[in-house]
């Protein structure tokens, strides 16, 4: 209790530390010039529009820079944004991209905005010399909490072009206002911006305002944005109705009643949907999807599992991309409580949607995010699937400061003879010079009905709590403990580890250089500490311990190296299975092992990212093997291909395997509107080929026609005797949106 005079200290020093550029803010005027967006800023309206000048911020942070120049003004419909680039050696400007939301080491400018100064929440728009582009939205003052994705897939609907000059290259941007949902308050309009421009043939990153390098995330942070007053702006309403038409032919083979052998099932389909977005005040958006299809998401790569921890797939999906930082709930090492993969794919494949609804943004002072899908009835893999519904409900509040909120979560997955409903409360704290405490407690409920479902408040909970010093230079650290309960099941959530209590420590220290005549690298960063301690619920055992310590190094153009050592205990209550020749017996298990990787520079048209790592595993040893190598071949053509490689010898049982994962895909773009993908992949444990081709023809953002192909091939003879088919599933889908906006 003696120490809680401390709180106010450290919520005031959060003040006292901030950039002095937080203390003022820029004016930005509008125009009634008219803007042919062409790529060139040779128009009246940039002439009189605000203008920002960029600084160095890698590798000479703070060093002030005369090429580049950020330009913004708005009319009653957009917002517009300008960029002059100059650069002394415009031959050198790498632009290899022609891909909607790629990049492969492009140069790019990115503007982000924070339209009502939330300093929790911002857009990105991004864009290349090639003028293809890339956009993004950050969440929670780009604090993660849990395993939450980044949105490469949120497709805004804006304009942008580029042009390639004598001096270097210039951009335009078009952003519809209805987009950014602005909102007076107080009679203004307040928001804070920043932007990014790089220089990679000469490793430069340049950005406004003067953002600082040593806090971890701070380019995309709203905290750190320029505040700016956007005098004279009208808000407008977003309203998107997106209706699509779907076309698609499919063929199944399925094991016989008699399992005597596997039956062909071909069928077609013809099938409509609707989208609509409509804004129902500046702050607050309600999505309505009816019949929802996500037949055009690209597949998932396949992922082999050698530990004791369940596997992340990140979500792909648009419809739960948007807005997906507000259903952020933190429940302990890379788990949360809502998982949006849950809703809609079982086993890998999607499941039918008949349609649901999603609103979110800000009621008051409260942050309100909710969500209701149901699902259709269906078969897959011979297993009956009964409709469902899947439902959320999310509040937030902000407390002490800007950076820190309390919040609420219900979750709740219903279907026959089954209910499963969990509740949570969460905080993020930040008390002072980028030091975050981030906690939550979470029970669930689950069983045919609540009637019959037993309950006990500490078996059926989890809590979660970790200290963490945000910064990337000096000493900084994380420190954490969850405790997850016996019947702890979240039905619409994703946990990396169950039952258990679990303590983690990591210490780090990270060190900035930037003459590259004197120092050899212009980061390094030092981890003698990464140690997981986790225990059984009553403290009986001990069930995994681990620490590794790693050295990375980032030089001057962007290569990196690291090393790494690991010393790691388990005890195995049941067997552990990784395939049909490996089961590791029940017992503990003390092993040690090491490893080294090398990553080429993004700017590189040729990289070839290689990890090796060796050691004994079990009662046995591994030796692993990974390599990605990524070829930008031109502006048409990228080639992307990964290959993981273990063999595990466990010669005191006389068993080994080796274990393949390769994969290769080819990126094409004939321009910035007809691209696609060709994807193969092969995993030996399921011994299974997967390949798929993806076709996009963009008319412009919101109308777009897609093609898709999917199959897997089975490369072994029989199984159980049974001489397998070809294939077990083949899909060719042609999907039609357009967007009235």
């Amino acid at each position: 209790m003696r120490y809680l005079y401390m709180i106010p200290v450290l919520l005031v020093s959060t003040i006292l530390f901030s950039q002095d550029y937080l203390n003022s803010s820029e004016s930005i005027h509008g125009t009634k010039e008219k803007l042919d967006l062409d790529g060139f800023l040779n128009e009246t309206l940039w002439k009189n529009a605000q203008s920002f000048p960029f600084m160095e911020w890698q590798p000479d942070w703070g060093t002030p820079d005369s090429l580049t120049t950020l330009f913004i003004t708005f009319d009653n419909n957009y917002l517009y944004v300008g960029l002059d680039a100059k650069d002394p050696n415009p031959d050198k400007i790498i632009s290899r991209n022609l891909v909607r939301d790629g990049w492969y080491g492009d140069d790019y400018f990115a503007f982000q905005i924070d339209p009502n100064r939330t300093k929790k929440n911002a857009f990105i728009f991004s864009i290349y010399p090639s003028g293809s582009r890339y956009d993004d939205a950050i969440y929670n003052d780009n604090v993660p909490l849990g395993n939450a994705p980044s949105t490469p897939a949120y497709d805004m609907i804006w304009e942008g072009k580029t042009q390639i000059t004598e001096e270097g290259w210039q951009a335009e941007y078009r952003i519809p206002l209805s987009n950014l949902r602005f909102e007076i308050r107080d009679g203004e309009v307040l928001g804070g911006i920043s932007a990014q421009r790089t220089i990679n043939y000469d490793n430069k990153l340049l950005v406004y305002p003067k953002v600082p390098q040593n806090i971890t995330g701070a380019n995309g942070k709203p905290s750190l944005k320029k505040p700016v007053r956007f005098v004279g702006l009208q808000p407008k309403k977003d309203l998107q109705i997106t209706p699509y038409l779907l076309a698609s032919t499919q063929t199944q083979f399925q094991l016989s009643e008699d399992e005597a052998q596997y039956q062909e099932n071909a069928f077609n389909e013809l099938d409509v949907g609707l989208d609509v977005r409509y804004g129902i005040t500046p702050n607050l958006t309600l999505d309505l999807t009816l019949n929802t299809d996500f037949s055009q998401v690209e597949i998932d790569d396949q992922v082999v599992n050698l530990g004791r921890v369940s596997i992340f797939l990140p979500e792909r999906r648009k419809f739960f991309l948007q807005q997906s930082g507000l259903f952020d709930f933190d429940l302990g090492i890379l788990s949360q409580l809502f998982y949006s993969r849950t809703i809609g794919i079982n086993n890998g494949q999607l499941t039918p949607i008949i349609g649901g609804a999603k609103l979110t943004g800000e009621l008051g002072n409260w942050d309100l995010g909710f969500l209701s899908l149901q699902t259709e009835g269906t078969t897959i893999n011979d297993n009956a699937l009964p409709t469902e519904n899947f439902s959320v409900l999310r509040l937030r509040r902000k407390v002490f400061n800007d950076r820190s909120f309390i919040g609420f979560m219900a979750t709740n997955r219903i279907r026959e003879d089954y209910v499963n409903t969990a509740l949570g409360v969460d905080g993020v704290i930040d008390v002072g010079n980028e030091n975050f405490i981030i906690t939550s407690l979470a029970t669930t409920v689950e069983g045919k009905n609540y009637s019959n479902s037993s309950f006990n408040l500490i078996d059926n909970s989890r809590f979660a709590f970790q200290f963490a010093k945000r910064k990337r230079d000096g000493w900084f650290y994380r420190t954490a403990y969850e405790y997850s309960g016996e019947e702890f099941n979240p039905g619409m959530g994703f946990l990396l580890r169950e039952k258990h209590h679990n303590v983690y420590l990591g210490l780090n220290h990270g060190k900035f250089k930037t003459n590259n005549e004197e120092n050899t690298f212009q980061y390094r960063r030092w981890m003698p500490v990464n140690s997981d301690l986790y225990f059984t619920t009553d403290f009986s055992n001990v069930l995994t311990w681990y620490n590794r310590s790693q050295w990375t190094g980032r030089f001057f153009n962007n290569d990196e190296i690291s090393i790494f050592g690991q010393l790691q205990y388990e005890f195995l209550q049941d067997p552990l299975v990784f395939s049909k020749e490996i089961t590791i017996p029940e017992g503990d298990y003390f092993f040690t092992f090491f490893g080294a990787s090398y990553s080429s520079g993004f700017q590189r048209a040729f990289k070839i990212p290689i990890s090796a790592e060796y050691g004994s595993f079990f009662d046995g040893e591994n030796l692993e093997f990974r390599i990605s190598p990524e070829w930008s071949i031109n502006e048409h053509f990228t080639l992307e291909g990964s290959w993981r490689i273990n063999y595990l010898n466990f010669k005191k049982r006389n068993v080994d395997e080796w274990i393949n994962v390769p994969q290769l895909r080819l990126n094409w773009a004939y321009n910035l509107h007809l691209s696609g993908s060709m994807t193969a992949q092969y995993n030996s444990i399921q011994d299974q080929v997967f390949a798929s081709a993806r076709l996009r023809y963009n008319f412009k953002d919101g109308h777009n026609l897609y093609m898709v192909f999917n199959q897997d091939y089975n490369t072994g003879s029989a199984q159980m005797g049974i001489p397998l088919p070809r294939f077990n599933n083949r899909l060719l889908t042609l999907k039609y949106l357009y967007t009235f906006f």
